[in-house]
């Protein structure tokens, strides 16, 4: 890659794709909607609201990366930038879920929901638990890629 700037945040992406992904597909049984559609129209709610998802990461991963005023902050900062990627993400998807179960009526919780105050307990857990799991995975990525990079040798 030409600028490794932008590496941590396409590392960050797309280990958010890979969990935010796995994620949906475990709650859909949560949310109204996923008995009454039928397979492809799931499907195509789980693609939009999976991009959503990674759009929030990234969203959180820049607005930790400019409080912080480093892009690398997973490998230089790690646990500063994970509360602000965790505080964004959780800020936002509580407006999210309110705004979408609420006002807009774009989707509903099943009876199976657990809620704390009105907001499903799942998405609060998902951005308390998804940010510090893609944080462990782009660190795993780093340090492997820097051992891979430490023992390549472009002679032999």
């Amino acid at each position: 890659m030409r600028d490794a700037r932008l590496r941590p945040a396409l590392l960050w992406a797309g280990a958010a794709l890979v969990l935010n992904l796995a994620w949906e597909l475990a709650q859909l049984r949560f949310y109204a909607f996923a008995a009454s559609v039928g397979p492809w129209q799931l499907a195509r709610n789980v693609v939009h609201c999976t991009v959503g998802d990674v759009l929030i990461a990234l969203t959180s991963f820049a607005a930790a990366a400019l409080i912080l005023r480093d892009a690398h902050w997973p490998l230089r900062r790690p646990w500063p930038g994970l509360a602000l990627a965790i505080v964004v993400g959780l800020a936002w998807t509580l407006h999210s879920e309110w705004q979408n179960v609420y006002v807009a009526h774009t989707w509903a919780y099943a009876e199976t929901m657990p809620v704390i105050g009105g907001i499903g307990l799942l998405p609060i857990l998902q951005w308390l638990i998804l940010p510090a799991l893609t944080l462990l995975l782009v660190r795993w990525w780093s340090a492997g890629r820097a051992t891979r990079t430490a023992h390549f040798d472009p002679t032999s």
